[in-house]
């Protein structure tokens, strides 16, 4: 029972599987048939216009063949086409439109045993008796295609019956619209860099750090990017990131250690390079100062705005609001340097691990950010 229980389950998730992969081609299919129906009306509404130059002294005129590459015409749609066609020009007084019925492409032969449809155009011959038998004067011939992405195109000619002079003739295009790409695209990056902050301690920490401390912390910090213009040909642009920062160069104590990871500090264990100190927000807007002329999405100088919120490790978060400049090196590399003005709350550090004396500090002041690893794709 379990082993038909599974094939069951496998019968049903490879029927699903095949339903799954028929479906886009099948709505693929009836999107090319939505847009050639549409590109068949503006090549009938052509026609219309020019049927009024057919020659008003023949009697009776018919539509033969139009001739279709069955990829993208299927029989019926064909006959949809060659229908339509026979309604535009009906809207001639003279001269009047017939149907060919003896001239049915579709042959049907069966058997005790088979039943086959066949397509088989009549031999001339057979055109010419038909149409002496129904005097016809001159019959409608086509060629109708398709060139993907570009236009529908029709041929038609008119000719006379017996003696295939052409009496009339008109070439006939509905041009489909571009897909043009857009000339202002999402661009995606990623940025590298290195950004320094300034710190505040209280004076009775004075002691406890190393002399060439200089009062500020490093961090390699991590973003990925996206921008997008403001509207097409605009020279504003703006640009989310999110990011990770890292600590590279913390407070220095001269013969302590912090009890534990902080955004400005390491710990008495180390911090870890795969531990982020702070996950970062930052939302920017760009003007340009010096324009590429060649390129629509970069520029050889432009200035900055940026609003950056960092959540951070064992501290308050800070935020900071920013300007700077950025160059951009072809389509796909920049850099940029810029300062922010931190603001920070000032609150009680991680204890120190001898005597577990925590000094107040801030994080505020004047920061700098250098990003030389600025890829755009």
């Amino acid at each position: 029972m379990k082993s038909i229980n599974k094939m069951f389950v496998l019968a049903v998730v490879c029927v699903a599987l095949f339903g799954a992969g028929e479906a886009p081609a099948r709505q693929e299919a009836e999107d090319n048939n939505t847009l050639l129906l549409a590109l068949m009306e503006e090549v009938l509404d052509e026609v219309a216009k020019k049927i009024d130059t057919i020659d008003p002294t023949l009697g009776r005129v018919a539509v033969y063949r139009i001739q279709a590459d069955q990829a993208w015409f299927p029989p019926p749609l064909r006959d949809h086409f060659r229908n339509r066609l026979v309604e535009v020009l009906r809207q001639l007084d003279t001269p009047k439109v017939v149907t060919l019925p003896e001239l049915n492409t579709l042959k049907i032969s069966s058997t005790d045993t088979s039943f086959t449809i066949i397509n088989a155009l009549p031999s001339p011959g057979e055109l010419w008796r038909v149409s002496r038998s129904l005097r016809v004067d001159a019959y409608f011939e086509g060629n109708l295609a398709y060139v993907p992405d570009k236009a529908l195109m029709l041929d038609l000619r008119l000719n006379r019956t017996g003696t295939n002079e052409v009496l009339w003739a008109g070439s006939f295009a509905a041009y489909e619209q571009m897909r043009m790409p857009s000339n202002n695209p999402f661009k995606f990056s990623f940025i590298g860099g290195v950004e320094v902050f300034p710190v505040e301690l209280e004076a009775a920490a004075e002691t406890a750090l190393r002399s060439d401390f200089s009062g500020k912390i490093t961090h390699q910090s991590l973003y990925v990017g996206v921008f997008h213009y403001l509207w097409e040909k605009s020279r504003l642009r703006y640009e989310l990131r999110v990011g990770l920062s890292f600590l590279n160069e913390g407070v220095r104590l001269s013969s302590d250690q912090f009890a534990g990871n902080s955004f400005y500090a390491e710990g008495k264990d180390g911090i870890s390079a795969a531990r982020p100190v702070s996950y970062n927000l930052r939302s920017l807007i760009y003007s340009t100062l010096i324009e590429n002329r060649k390129s629509a999405t970069s520029d050889w100088l432009s200035f900055y705005l940026s609003l950056t919120r960092y959540f951070t490790l064992n501290m308050p978060d800070v935020t900071g609001l920013g300007l700077g400049l950025r160059t951009d090196v072809g389509e796909h590399f920049s850099f940029s340097t810029g300062f922010n003005l931190i603001m920070g709350q000032e609150f009680l550090g991680v204890p120190l691990e001898q005597g577990q004396v925590a000094y107040k500090m801030r994080i505020n002041g004047l920061q700098y950010e250098i990003f030389m690893l600025q890829y755009t794709f």
